[in-house]
C-alpha cells in the first residue's frame, strides 16, 4: 500500500519510500521542559504519534527519536537565528528559586505523563541535549575544520554564506534575509544572519560546559543535529515538528547537518499547522 506524504522539503506530495526497506527512522522535535504543555504542543506529538501507528499498521519497524531539550533554547526564538534572549531553562530556574536540574526534570516527567493519558506511544529514546555535549563540541569542531564555522571570543557561529542551499526548507534564502528578516546584530558575528553552535557564557549563567572555545553552552539548533545523527545516523527517513519550527530551527539543522557529514540530513519533513482558537495561534 503505497503511502503519500506532504514533504516541506519539496512542497509536495511524494510516495514514501524508506531509506532501509522495511524500517522507518523517525526524528520528533520533543519540548523545551520549562513549562507546561498546551494542546497546540500536543497536537505536533500526536500528528507524530498517528504518522508511527500507520507505519506499523503497514508493517514497518519504526526508531522514534524524540528528544528532551533541556538546555540552549533561548528566550526570544521567534526572531533573529534563534540564539537571542535569555535560557528558557535557566530563566525558569531563577524565577522560581529552583536549580535548572530540578525544573528540567520536573517538567520532564510532567511531559512524558502528558503524552501517556492521550495515549501516545512512548518513543523509543528520549535523549537529552545535556548527556549530548561531546557529540555537539565533535560536530562543531569539524565545521570550524571545513569552513563552514568559525570562532570568536568564546563563541561559535555557522557562516550562513558559505552553505549555498540555506534556505530550502523555508524559503529564507540570504536574499531574502538580506531584505526582510528580523536578524539581531550580534558583536561577533561576521553576518547578522549567521547563527549561533556554542555561546560563552556569562558569569552569573547557570548553566555551563567546558568546550575547546569556552566555558558556555550549546546552541538550540546544534542539539537536534547531534541526537538525530547519534540515534539515526546522518540521512534518515522522516523529521517532523511544529511549523513554527521550520524556520529557523529546522533550516539551521540542515545547514550544519549537510555541512558536517557532506550527505542529505533527511528525506521528508512533516510539520504539523498550528492550532487557531479564534484565528490565533494557541500558545
Amino acid at each position: 500500500m503505497a503511502l503519500k506524504l506532504y514533504n516541506t522539503l519539496t512542497k509536495s506530495k511524494e510516495e514514501f519510500r524508506p531509506i532501509n526497506p522495511g524500517k522507518v527512522g523517525m526524528y520528533v522535535c520533543g519540548p523545551t521542559v520549562y513549562d507546561y504543555l498546551h494542546p497546540g504542543n500536543l497536537l505536533s506529538y500526536m500528528t507524530a504519534d498517528t504518522l508511527r501507528r500507520y507505519f506499523e499498521y503497514l508493517g514497518y519497524e519504526v526508531r522514534m527519536i524524540k528528544n528532551i531539550t533541556d538546555v540552549g533554547h533561548l528566550t526570544e526564538d521567534d526572531i533573529a537565528q534563534g540564539d537571542s534572549g535569555d535560557d528558557k531553562i535557566a530563566k525558569k530556574a531563577l524565577r522560581e528559586k529552583k536549580t535548572p536540574k530540578e525544573i528540567a526534570e520536573f517538567f520532564e516527567d510532567y511531559f512524558h505523563k502528558a503524552e501517556e493519558k492521550i495515549n501516545i506511544e512512548k518513543a523509543h529514546y528520549f535523549p537529552r541535549a545535556t548527556a549530548h555535549i561531546p557529540q555537539m563540541i565533535k560536530i562543531i569542531f569539524r565545521l570550524i575544520e571545513k569552513g563552514y564555522a568559525y570562532e570568536i571570543n568564546g563563541n561559535v557561529f555557522f557562516d550562513v554564506t558559505k552553505f549555498t542551499d540555506y534556505g530550502k526548507l523555508s524559503g529564507n534564502t540570504l536574499e531574502n534575509l538580506k531584505v526582510g528578516a528580523r536578524l539581531e546584530e550580534h558583536p561577533d558575528k561576521k553576518n547578522p544572519w549567521d547563527f549561533a553552535l556554542w555561546l560563552k557564557a556569562p558569569k552569573e549563567h547557570l548553566m555551563k560546559f567546558e568546550s575547546p572555545w569556552s566555558l558556555g553552552y550549546p546552541g538550540w539548533h546544534i542539539e537536534c543535529s547531534a541526537m538525530s545523527s547519534e540515534y539515526l545516523g546522518d540521512t534518515f527517513d522522516i523529521h517532523t515538528g511544529g511549523e513554527d519550527n521550520i524556520f529557523p530551527h529546522h533550516e539551521a539543522e540542515i545547514a550544519q547537518s549537510e555541512a558536517y557529514s557532506g550527505k542529505k540530513f533527511v528525506n521528508f519533513w512533516v510539520h504539523t499547522r498550528f492550532l487557531l482558537i479564534d484565528g490565533k495561534k494557541m500558545s
